[in-house]
């Protein structure tokens, strides 16, 4: 009998801040998560990311998909992640791109963003005592949150493709991840 060998994926969610990630092996193994915090128009977005790129050395990068529909990015944050993708493929690493309402779907039908981060800490309970509380209509959303998104964008390319089929495929992006759970 053959093991197959774990595959890395980071997914990286660009904030106001800097950038959130994760970094799983297959199947399911969450190997670190953070935030880097970058100030604004200093240019070291992309160093931390190839900093990450070479300490990790994924098979994957996975980043949000911002030309799905009702995607709400800034243009900044979309050259920031197409600047991402870039760097990854100049490295060999092969780009996936998520949507957050297929990352929200696949872990919360017809439920909130707390709910499908929820879940996530549920299936990954080192993150539970880093689980923000639920916010109320008035607040804003807690920076921890976005650890939980890049978590949830790798989840869910990882679930969207089960590790007998191969690694993720971009063509299978526009495919309902529900289908996969």
């Amino acid at each position: 009998m053959q093991l197959e060998v774990p595959k890395t994926i980071l997914a990286i969610d660009p904030t106001s801040r800097g950038f959130a990630f994760a970094v799983l092996e297959a199947p399911a193994f969450l190997v670190d998560w953070g935030e880097r915090i970058i100030p604004a128009k200093t240019g070291c977005l992309l160093r931390k990311v190839d900093d990450l790129l070479t300490h990790h050395q994924p098979a994957v990068l996975v980043v949000e998909d911002v030309a799905a529909k009702g995607c709400r990015r800034r243009e900044r944050a979309s050259e920031e992640i197409h600047r991402i993708e870039q760097l990854a493929l100049e490295r060999g690493v092969r780009v996936e791109r998520v949507s957050r309402l297929a990352a929200l779907r696949t872990f919360a039908p017809a439920k909130s963003k707390f709910e499908a981060a929820l879940r996530l800490a549920e299936a990954f309970p080192v993150l539970m005592q880093h689980l923000p509380r639920r916010r109320k209509a008035w607040m804003s959303e807690d920076q921890r949150m976005n650890t939980l998104d890049a978590l949830g964008f790798a989840s869910a390319a990882m679930i969207r493709v089960p590790s007998s089929r191969g690694s993720p495929c971009r063509g299978e992006a526009e495919s309902s991840p529900q289908s996969y759970l």
